[in-house]
């Protein structure tokens, strides 16, 4: 038998911590539930266990607190920016093995860097979990060596919070129903992943880097909202499904549902924005390029003169690449340590 075992997947039910996972218990797939007190936080660990990888294990301890990130960043350091991995933990891992963010026993070796993830880490993969605790676990690995982990939200963490679940991998459906815990739970206020993904990010500025998951459409750039206030304006409704949505909000539609919105719009890839749009933004938001994912390219690809670099590649199909941003200058990157001068200032 295949096993479909996961990470835990933890919620707060009243006053308790209640972990939920499949185990194997006599050939077969089984729900298990440990309870905790909240005073008892502090105890409780992550295990994120790979029966064919056993090297891959790791886990992680619960976070005392968790806060809304911060908007814009200083330029400090080497960045590593990936996208798109889609529960692909192998290649993710390869990534950030190859360009020494990290260490085979997964310590933050990556200085007063900065690793970004440019959102879509759900959907499609098998090992979205182990993805999530990962970077869970680096950001604060990270902070302890002076580098930081940053998390942009993407289309599918979208979808999945608001309860859209095409494209969820089968292996989570199956695990729902063996948990009696609908899967469209799973990322709730109510579960530790729900709220650290609400602290999370539409977009933001490090240096003079933008990273947006699909980028800013004209419309975006009309709206009088500084990059700050796009932040704070889309976090309450991270959790509320388009249908629930109040119509008189038309500016907040545009951000967070529309194909015009930062999670969704692929204008720069699909070339229906043009120079003066690219422009625009950077004028806006005081920037020299921006980085997006969302829109698949064979290759990290750079448009409008490298003002905008899309590092969304198939990593699914063994073609996994991101930049990596060091001295001012941008460099294609892969699993396998390669790295091609893309532009420099």
């Amino acid at each position: 038998m295949k096993s479909i075992a996961d990470a835990p997947h933890i919620f707060y039910e009243g006053d308790m911590i209640v972990l939920r996972s499949v185990i194997t218990r006599q050939h077969k797939q089984v729900a298990h539930a440990q309870t905790y007190s909240l005073q008892q936080k502090q105890r409780i660990w992550v295990h994120c266990n790979f029966p064919e990888h056993p090297e891959w294990n790791f886990s992680t301890p619960l976070k005392p607190t968790l806060t809304p990130e911060p908007t814009i960043f200083p330029a400090t350091g080497r960045i590593l920016a990936v996208s798109d991995i889609e529960g692909n933990f192998e290649a993710f891992r390869d990534l950030l093995l190859a360009h020494e963010v990290i260490d085979t026993a997964y310590n933050w070796t990556f200085g007063n860097g900065r690793l970004v993830m440019n959102g879509d880490c759900f959907d499609r993969g098998p090992l979205v979990m182990e993805c999530l605790w990962l970077l869970y676990a680096l950001e604060e690995k990270a902070k302890q060596q002076g580098g930081y982990v940053h998390f942009i939200l993407g289309n599918h963490e979208i979808m999945n919070m608001t309860g859209d679940l095409r494209y969820v991998h089968e292996k989570y459906l199956e695990q729902a129903l063996i948990l009696q815990k609908d899967y469209f739970s799973w990322f709730q206020p109510a579960t530790e992943l729900g709220r650290w993904l609400a602290t999370k990010n539409v977009l933001e500025k490090i240096g003079p880097f933008l990273f947006v998951h699909g980028g800013i459409a004209p419309i975006i750039n009309l709206l009088s909202y500084s990059l700050s206030a796009i932040n704070r304006l889309c976090r309450p409704w991270y959790f509320t499904p388009v249908e629930a949505f109040p119509v008189q909000f038309a500016a907040l539609y545009y951000l967070l549902y529309s194909s015009e919105s930062p999670f969704w719009y692929r204008g720069y890839a699909m070339g229906h924005a043009t120079a003066r749009d690219v422009e625009e933004t950077l004028r806006k938001f005081d920037v020299r390029r921006i980085i997006i994912g969302h829109t698949t390219t064979e290759k990290v690809t750079v448009f409008f003169d490298g003002r905008v670099i899309d590092i969304d590649t198939p990593h699914a199909d063994g073609i996994s690449e991101g930049v990596l941003i060091e001295g001012g200058q941008v460099f294609r990157v892969n699993k396998k340590g390669l790295r091609e001068l893309l532009v420099k200032d």
